[in-house]
């Protein structure tokens, strides 16, 4: 794209509404842009800059860290020097938020907005698309296993854009990390147990209300807010691969298995 042309979408998309937001949009651009000159590990499993969720972290850090700026000062109000320093402090979330004890539920936001994702995600996705032919289905729309593996290759850049654009339309950041995390169990699941073809598609949202479900059962809390997304990591692995073993058994249970070398599903 030319000057012009960046120039165009920036105040087409936000001038309408706020001048100043496309001002500071900018800011955030050049910022990141140093950055990934001076600190590139600071963007390490960050596959698009999305500005709009990069300010929506720095605003939930500044709403667990409200000491950092002037009491009710907005973004807008903040020195450059300021606002870069807390955009430094957003990406560099996991270098820190055990020593600030960051709950599980803030980290999964800070870094589902930031969309990170652990090394090799995408790869993984992929082997688990081979292995599920009718395909992956994130937030009610579908990542078809057809024409998917056919036109795109294990690596390819789109079919890593592909998956993180699914990621994004989660209903909120720490759903999205969430995500990651079950897509995370289920490659772990099928590397272990190879002779399992799931024969009916990947439904991540059924999945996760199940792993919520079960969590909030046995620990007597609401099922409301999605609880599982407060669980240490520690804990929440162990429900999402009760969900999606269960999943698996009743597939099984329906012959929609196939083949079943094996009774047992290997999760750890």
């Amino acid at each position: 794209m030319t000057p012009s042309e960046i120039q165009s979408v920036m105040y087409s998309t936000i001038q309408p509404y706020d001048v100043i937001g496309a001002v500071l949009q900018q800011e955030i651009v050049l910022y990141c842009g140093r950055l990934i000159g001076t600190s590139p590990e600071m963007f390490r499993g960050i596959l698009k800059i999305r500005v709009g969720w990069v300010l929506e972290a720095i605003r939930l850090y500044l709403a667990l860290f409200p000491g950092e700026v002037r009491a009710g000062a907005p973004l807008e109000s903040l020195s450059p020097y300021r606002l870069r320093s807390l955009l430094q402090s957003v990406l560099t979330v996991s270098d820190w938020a055990d020593a600030q004890g960051l709950t599980p539920l803030q980290r999964r936001q800070l870094e589902g907005c930031l969309c990170r994702v652990p090394k090799n995600f995408y790869i993984h996705v992929w082997d688990i698309l081979l292995r599920t032919p009718k395909g992956i289905i994130f937030h009610g729309e579908s990542i078809p296993a057809m024409p998917t593996l056919v036109n795109m290759s294990r690596s390819e850049l789109s079919f890593a854009l592909l998956v993180e654009g699914a990621l994004v339309r989660a209903q909120s950041a720490a759903r999205r990390q969430l995500c990651v995390e079950l897509l995370c169990v289920v490659a772990t699941i099928l590397r272990r147990n190879p002779e399992l073809c799931l024969q009916q598609p990947l439904d991540l949202d059924r999945l996760l209300h199940d792993a919520h479900y079960t969590y909030a059962k046995d620990s007597g809390v609401s099922e409301v807010n999605e609880p599982l997304a407060s669980a240490p990591p520690a804990v929440s692995v162990g429900y999402l691969a009760r969900a999606v073993v269960n999943s698996v058994l009743q597939a099984a249970a329906a012959s929609d298995l196939a083949p079943a070398a094996h009774d047992s599903c290997l999760v750890t």
